[in-house]
């Protein structure tokens, strides 16, 4: 491996990371927990003072960036060392907690051996005299290299300049015409003179050199007074910069530097040095005031608004159309500057990156090698720099088989990639907070291109215990924080799915891997590992398609994983796992069986004191242990698409740290006894309610952290509406999506009564009424506070004979109403007042056997209405005027035979496509010639019974 490689991932920061994890955690454990046993707060007091120092002294080590093989071990050993003692500390506390609570008395007896409390000191002093051990070790280490030379450092990354060459840059002109059309705006950001333009992306994709093109445009030198160029990087001094500025600001001014205008030198800085920031900023607002400037602010990194505000001061008397060119890897310092959105800049294709490769190799535009050299190029994953590189090792070694060697090795394998690559990748690395580093590290047991969900992420971090707790904010929200945070500075690319996905580029996966390979490993097929699985791995993930009991046996020397994810959608092979996989990964706080054919696990399941997480979806999972539910510490348990799963275990009331319970409602046939008893549940997709107690729908009272959607079904169960406001639903804020579901007919008095007990909270955001047997729905469905619910669908409401008035929901986009068998008319009371529906996007009518008059719009009601459905209303005679409805786009009318023909009015200039179908008596007034053919021939497109009438010929 190249030395500058080596180094990149010995200096990662994760041992300083888990150092600083288990201080706060002593701590925190000293002085709530056991202060009442004096012998224990004492040795937690020696284990932090020894933590703290051994953190001061790695690092000053990691500080260093270059160390020897030695002390590379050491680090590795102690951050062993912590691990272990987090495991210690997890027990301890699982403990102490469960001590206290009598309801508990059980699972104790269960998870620890009645010695445990005995073993404790002795456990702590073993803990403390290892990790003792290694600092004096390492100290000794600092102290008898004080003075001596270091290992060389890693090449450090040059400062940019403005200058360029414009030929090297490849296929950026479409970025380039945008960037300069924004350049050259007079339009300011805000009504102020000056305005930002954030150009953003993950390193080595070309941000500078596509400011490098804007910047020595003709056009835009001809643009501006003044034209300045600083490379800030990680250095951000608002001092320095703000000199630097003046200076280039003064050099222009003065006429000194036409030949090189905008590029200051730094040897003539120090008559300006002098100056106190003041001064500065005083001097430097005489020199722009009234003219127009274009600054670029190349590779910012820095993410403090204050710092902004502070540098921005003397911008503020500048010409009008003055500009800001900004470079960055983070989104969150883009939008901190900039008030616009980001430009965010995309990788090249592969068909580019070749055409770099040869440009940069000398070579000509067509090559003996060209297929190759496309498959070589795919190596850089879309990057300007990656193709740079391989570009420069192939211009004096361009033989066949150097090809062919450079076509099968990785990017690291080579001293020239990894030299230059990675250290440009790993700069976002080492800007990230230790506890976004050690989310990162933990995603490269990911395989390449790995989809992955954001909330499913999230909980993996929360079960690792990388989530420090903020306050009174949830776990979960500052973990979200945690991914937008990576999100914003390229870590994760979202896909265009709603909601997104997100993966790795190819090239962070692999500085993901390489920073993380003394901790992680992943077990492929045909896929070799970055480096050898390290000794102490903690975190592994499995992806092969042939899985076999005997495939997991192999995972049983790793005895200190606390991660196993089986990743492969195909290992419906695996049919059971071996009674000892639990027995030997005692330590196990995440493990995914997802997707495997498992139909049970084997008791040993219990041995997995520490497990947090646990995703059987989509297996053959039939029952789960009863000892699961003695697991005292789990916190998500995924069970989705466990079709064979018919119930959940009786004493699953027992997991009271639980948060996430993810199954599917329609499988499983009742709710646990006392589930209400799990008051921290965040994720609960269905309630089943049920008749006695235990088993009501009252269990929900105390779940006020539900969020996201969940589905109440069998509410022909609440026998009133006491039993009904029981529920508490309008207290529970955080949920976004509440469906109410009866499954069989009753009073439809008790009906009324308990859907009017189940009014949600004000924030909802999507709604869902099934086989509710009232006549007319409760008020509160159709509440104006209601300013957030978007989405409605009433659904097998056979009985009710009016509609609320939906249209004072002023956010409502969606709303569809079927299969309402007695509904005989729909009018003005649907709409309420005037100026109605204002978001209202789509509407759709279905499945009214008796609806024969619709009518009821008036102007300036659903002014946003695109698509408009009305479908298997057969006894549907008239509709109503429609042409006010100036957004209006698409028309479906099916199965309505009775309707009698389109509005008098006419139908709006908007609407694009009509289709009209099984509605005998419409079709035959659409078609040419017939009596409504006048008021759809100017539609675009228009489709009857399957038949598109094309355009022409439509005015004959």
């Amino acid at each position: 491996m190249a030395t500058t490689v080596a180094s990149l991932v010995l200096s990662t920061g994760i041992t300083s990371a888990v150092l600083q994890v288990l201080v706060d955690r002593i701590a925190t454990i000293t002085q709530t927990k056991i202060t009442q046993f004096k012998q224990l707060q004492s040795q937690f007091l020696e284990l932090g003072a020894t933590m703290t120092k051994a953190k001061a002294l790695v690092d000053d080590v990691e500080n260093k960036k270059c160390f020897p093989e030695a002390c590379r071990i050491l680090l590795e050993d102690i951050k062993s060392v912590v691990l272990d003692a987090d495991d210690l500390l997890d027990e301890i506390d699982m403990f102490l907690e469960n001590r206290t609570d009598k309801n508990q008395v059980s699972q104790i007896t269960q998870m620890f051996p009645s010695s445990f409390r005995f073993n404790i000191p002795s456990e702590l002093r073993k803990i403390h005299k290892e990790l003792g051990d290694l600092v004096d070790k390492l100290e000794g280490y600092c102290m008898m290299n004080l003075g001596q030379p270091q290992m060389a450092a890693p090449t450090p990354i040059l400062p940019s300049t403005s200058l360029v060459v414009g030929s090297s840059i490849i296929s950026r002109d479409p970025d380039k015409k945008k960037i300069i059309e924004m350049v050259l705006s007079d339009q300011g950001e805000g009504g102020g003179n000056v305005s930002v333009i954030p150009i953003v992306g993950m390193g080595g994709i070309g941000k500078t050199a596509l400011a490098q093109l804007v910047y020595n445009d003709p056009d835009v030198v001809r643009n501006f007074d003044f034209k300045i160029w600083v490379s800030v990087s990680f250095s951000y001094d608002v001092v320095m910069i703000t000199k630097s500025i003046f200076n280039s600001v003064a050099e222009q001014r003065s006429g000194l530097m036409s030949e090189f205008r905008g590029v200051f030198e730094l040897s003539d800085m120090w008559k300006y040095f002098e100056l106190s920031h003041n001064e500065i900023h005083i001097q430097l607002q005489k020199k722009l005031r009234g003219k127009k400037f274009l600054l670029v602010l190349d590779d910012m990194w820095n993410e403090n608004p204050r710092d902004w505000d502070q540098l921005k001061l003397p911008f503020q008397v500048a010409a009008q159309g003055s500009k800001i060119l900004m470079t960055t890897r983070s989104q969150i310092a883009s939008s901190i500057l900039s008030g616009a959105p980001a430009y965010l800049l995309n990788t090249l294709s592969h068909k580019d990156c070749w055409t770099i490769i040869k440009q940069t190799a000398g070579l000509g535009d067509a090559h003996e090698n060209e297929l190759i050299g496309l498959e070589i190029a795919k190596k850089c994953k879309g990057l300007p720099l990656a193709a740079k590189v391989i570009g420069s090792v192939l211009r004096y070694k361009y033989g066949e088989r150097k090809w062919g060697a450079l076509l099968k090795c990785e990017l690291w394998e080579s001293p020239e990639h990894g030299n230059h690559i990675y250290p440009a990748l790993k700069l976002s690395y080492d800007n990230l907070s230790s506890y976004l580093r050690r989310c990162f590290t933990y995603c490269s047991i990911f395989p390449r291109d790995h989809e992955f969900e954001k909330d499913d992420l999230v909980q993996l971090w929360a079960a690792e215990g990388f989530i420090q707790a903020q306050g009174r904010q949830e776990i979960e929200d500052v973990g979200r924080e945690y991914f937008g945070g990576l999100c914003s500075r390229s870590f994760f690319q979202a896909s265009d799915d709603d909601p997104p996905k997100y993966k790795m580029h190819d090239l962070v996966h692999d500085l993901a891997r390489l920073v993380s390979t003394t901790v992680s490993f992943s077990m492929e097929d045909n896929v070799s590992n970055i480096l050898p699985i390290p000794r102490h791995a903690r975190y592994s993930s499995l992806l092969c398609q042939d899985i076999k009991p005997s495939t997991l046996e192999v995972f049983h020397r790793y005895e200190k994983l606390r991660t196993f994810l089986l990743l492969s959608e195909h290992a419906s092979n695996l049919k059971q796992v071996p009674y000892d996989f639990f027995i030997k990964l005692g330590r196990l706080r995440v493990l995914n069986l997802s997707h495997s054919g498992i139909s049970d696990l084997p008791d040993s399941v219990k041995n997995l004191i520490h497990l947090r997480y646990l995703n059987l979806s989509h297996s053959s999972i039939k029952r789960l242990p009863k000892s699961l539910a003695n697991i005292y510490g789990m916190e998500t348990l995924k069970l989705k698409n466990c079709c064979e799963l018919l119930q959940l275990p009786d004493n699953l009331k027992n997991l009271i740290k639980l948060r996430h319970l993810d199954f599917d409602g329609r499988v499983i046939s009742s709710m646990p006894m006392d589930v209400g008893k799990l008051t921290s549940l965040e994720t609960l997709p269905a309630f089943i309610v049920g008749k006695h107690i235990g088993y009501q729908i009252g269990e929900l009272k105390n779940m006020m952290f539900l969020r996201g959607s969940i589905c109440i079904t069998n509410l022909e169960n609440v026998a009133n509406s006491v039993e009904g406001e029981a529920a508490m639903l309008h207290e529970k804020q955080y949920l976004k999506k509440l469906e109410l579901e009866w499954n069989e007919m009753g009073s439809q008095t008790v009906h009324q009564e308990v859907l009017t007990s189940l009014k949600p909270h004000v924030r909802l955001t999507e709604l869902r009424v099934t086989g509710y047997c009232g006549l007319i729905f409760p008020n509160w469905i159709s509440d104006s506070s209601f300013c957030k619910l978007e989405r409605i669908h009433l659904d097998k409401c056979h009985f009710c004979t009016l509609l609320p008035s939906l249209g004072q929901l002023t956010a409502l986009k969606y709303l569809l109403i079927q299969d309402m068998h007695d509904l005989e008319n729909i009018d003005h009371l649907l709409c309420g007042s005037t100026d109605t529906f204002p978001s209202l996007e789509t509407l759709t009518f279905r499945d009214m056997p008796k609806l024969k008059i619709w009518s009821g719009i008036n102007e300036n009601d659903m002014p946003h209405l695109i698509v408009l459905s009305i479908d298997s209303c057969p006894e549907l005679v008239t509709l109503p005027s429609l042409c006010y409805l100036r957004s209006l786009e698409m028309l479906e009318i099916n199965r309505c035979s009775e309707l009698q023909s389109l509005p008098r009015e006419g139908l709006p200039l908007s609407l694009t496509c009509l289709i009209i179908s099984e509605s005998d008596i419409l079709k035959e007034r659409c078609e040419v010639q017939g009596a409504d053919w006048d008021k759809i021939k100017s539609i675009p497109n228009i489709m009857i019974d399957d038949e598109v009438i094309p355009m022409e010929g439509r005015q004959n």
